[in-house]
């Protein structure tokens, strides 16, 4: 079974029989008073128009009757060789509702005719100086009740004889490109009439979409780019408040599905998959920058050598679990490379002659002095004086410290000539 017969076993067709009386009469040359004595152009060149023989208001109400069945067609269905294709499954809601709409179109027709002879004099009256027109012009009732009707007919399509077969196989599969026209088209007119100029927009229009929704949901075989419209549809109705009115970024979420929708391409580009959805702009989530970064290769031209850039020495980091602890800077009370306090007075006072312990002893004696002295100057301390220890043998105060270098110990024997002393 091809597609086109699939679509046909699928649907009914409706068409409407209405036909509505207009008054509208053709204007002749004999009706128009010429008083500048200009003349009129030949009908080859322009037409007269039409002229009223009663008043149009009285006749609104058939108007808004026949486009009611025409709403009732199109609700779920759309149009298809001068009729209106529907799921076989909408036909007893459609009949039922054209029943309806027939009473009541024979009701306003009876009212019409019983007070057609008094609006028409009223009409007359309201133009006086060309009543002459209009009287050549009035019908009789009975021709207008025959002209006031409203019927229709369902009937189903069935595959014809091969050699007419492509034709009607041709006006099955166009009934989708149908079908996105007239849902354009009512978008268009929510667009101009509730979005355009405004901020905001109440319940109502949500109304409006859903009608678009389910006709697009109930033709949905026709064609497979339907159904991820409809859904779509119901994403952003089904985002919105409770209730209204909406502004603010539900309003431009209602807004952009209206341009949608109003685009025949666009719907279909879109039930192709080949447009982004209509969504909340605040919770997209980010895209990955560096997916989208592209590394260029390195020149060929340049050597291994070229490429190898300088590099910062390591710098390496206590780990997460270490403790970093503070050393404490301690400072040296005498550096190593001053001399010893006092020093300078001893060889100021040495005498070679003299007898080494004495000469020991009395540097000794001068080296502390010198040391108390310097610490009684100093402001708020208090540092207890050692007294002066008994003078040990010049081998023993080597070996305590006195000598600052790392030699070895010197015998006291070698000290005995001035020449060989040293600290």
């Amino acid at each position: 079974m091809s597609n086109a017969e699939m679509i046909l076993d699928q649907v009914d067709v409706v068409k409407l029989d209405i036909n509505l009386w207009t008054s509208s009469k053709k204007l002749r040359a004999e009706d128009l008073v010429l008083a500048d004595g200009s003349r009129l152009p030949p009908e080859d060149l322009a037409s007269l128009g039409t002229k009223k023989t009663i008043n149009p208001d009285k006749l609104k109400e058939f108007n808004r009757i026949k486009k009611e069945a025409e709403r009732i067609c199109l609700e779920a269905g759309t149009r298809f060789i001068g009729g209106f294709a529907n799921p076989r499954t909408e036909i007893p809601r459609i009949t039922q509702q054209l029943d309806d709409l027939s009473r009541k179109f024979y009701e306003e027709r009876d009212q019409f005719l019983a007070s057609y002879t008094a609006d028409t004099e009223a009409w007359i009256g309201a133009h006086a100086e060309f009543s002459e027109a209009i009287r050549r012009a009035i019908e009789p009732v009975d021709s207008v009740a025959s002209k006031l009707r409203f019927d229709y007919i369902v009937f189903r399509v069935t595959k014809p004889d091969p050699e007419q077969q492509e034709s009607l196989e041709r006006r099955a599969l166009s009934m989708s490109e149908q079908l996105f026209k007239e849902i354009a088209q009512d978008a268009s007119q929510i667009i101009d009439r509730s979005f355009v100029g405004k901020d905001t927009v109440t319940g109502r229009v949500l109304n409006s979409f859903r009608r678009m929704r389910d006709k697009l949901d109930s033709l949905g075989f026709l064609d497979f780019r339907c159904m991820p419209v409809v859904d779509e549809i119901d994403s952003v109705l089904g985002s919105l408040p409770q209730s209204g009115p909406y502004n603010g970024i539900v309003f431009h979420n209602l807004f952009r599905l209206g341009l949608l929708l109003s685009d025949p391409e666009k719907i279909k580009r879109h039930g192709s998959g080949l447009l982004q959805p209509v969504v909340d702009l605040e919770n997209e989530p980010e895209d990955d920058v560096l997916d989208d970064q592209i590394i260029p290769e390195p020149d060929s031209k340049l050597t291994d050598e070229d490429l190898i850039q300088p590099s910062l020495p390591e710098v390496s980091s206590p780990s997460e679990n270490t403790d970093l602890v503070e050393e404490p800077i301690i400072e040296s009370e005498i550096d190593d490379d001053d001399d010893i306090p006092g020093f300078d007075d001893y060889l100021a006072k040495y005498n070679p002659a003299q007898d080494i312990f004495d000469t020991v002893l009395s540097a000794q004696t001068d080296v502390a002095t010198g040391l108390v002295e310097d610490i009684s100057e100093t402001p708020k301390a208090v540092i207890p004086v050692t007294p002066v220890p008994v003078v040990k043998p010049v081998k023993s105060l080597i070996e305590d410290g006195l000598d600052n270098d790392d030699d070895e110990p010197v015998e006291s024997e070698e000290l005995a000539t001035a020449g060989d002393f040293w600290f």
